[in-house]
C-alpha cells in the first residue's frame, strides 16, 4: 500500500524553499534540463546524461510527479533561484525513499543540500506519518555522504554494482529523526550562560 500525497505544498528550512516541480517557471527548467545533462552531475548520480529536449523532459517529470508513490520538488535558494531537484519516491506505507541533486555548483558545500534534506524529512516524518527514509549514494562521492551525515543517516550496506562503483544504502529511521529534533529545540530553548569573567 502506498501512503497518499496530499496536493504538495512549498516546503521552508533555512535559506531554501521547495517548490512543487509542477509549479516551475521557465528559467527553472531550463536549469533542470541543464542539470540533467551535465554529465558530473549525471555521474554522481549514476546515470548517462539526458538527452531528451526540454519539453520532452518537463512532460515526463511531470507525468512522475503526478504519481501516488512520488513527490518532486525544485530547490530554491534565498534569492529564489533554481538550484537543484530532490524528491521521495517509492513512497509505501511506512518507508519511502530519497533522491537529491544540487546542480548549481556555486552552491556546492555550502550546507544547502542539508537543509533542503531536512525539509523534505520534516514531510516525510510529520506530514506523512512515515518510519524509515532510506538512500542510495556511491562511495565515491564525499560530499554527499557528508551532507547525509549531517542530518542523521547512516550507512546500512555497501554493494559492489555495475561498472565497479559502490553503492552504499543509507537510512534514516523516524524515532533518531525525532531524537535529533528534540535535541535541537532543547538547544534553542535553554538560555544563554552569563559571562563568567
Amino acid at each position: 500500500m502506498t501512503a497518499a500525497f496530499a496536493t504538495p505544498r512549498c516546503l521552508t528550512n533555512g535559506r531554501v524553499r521547495l517548490q512543487p516541480i509542477t509549479e516551475l517557471d521557465n528559467r527553472a527548467w531550463r536549469r533542470v534540463a541543464q542539470h540533467f545533462r551535465d554529465p558530473e552531475i549525471a555521474f554522481l548520480n549514476g546515470t548517462p546524461p539526458n538527452r531528451l529536449p526540454l519539453w520532452l523532459l518537463r512532460r515526463v517529470l511531470r507525468a512522475d510527479a503526478r504519481r501516488r508513490d512520488r513527490v518532486t520538488y525544485g530547490i530554491l535558494d534565498e534569492q529564489d533561484d533554481y538550484i537543484g531537484t530532490i524528491e521521495l519516491y517509492d513512497v509505501r506505507t511506512d518507508r519511502a525513499t530519497l533522491g537529491i541533486i544540487i546542480g548549481e555548483r556555486s552552491h556546492w558545500s555550502r550546507g544547502y543540500g542539508p537543509e533542503a534534506i531536512e525539509a523534505l524529512l520534516d514531510e516525510a516524518f510529520e506530514a506523512l506519518g512515515l518510519q524509515v527514509v532510506q538512500l542510495h549514494t556511491f562511495a565515491d562521492n564525499p560530499r554527499a555522504h557528508a551532507a547525509f551525515h549531517k542530518v542523521g543517516f547512516r550507512e546500512v550496506r555497501r554493494a559492489t554494482v555495475a561498472g565497479g562503483r559502490t553503492d552504499v544504502l543509507m537510512t534514516l529511521p523516524r524515532h533518531v529523526w525525532l531524537e535529533r529534533l528534540r535535541r535541537r529545540e532543547q538547544r534553542v530553548l535553554q538560555p544563554a550562560r552569563p559571562d563568567s569573567r
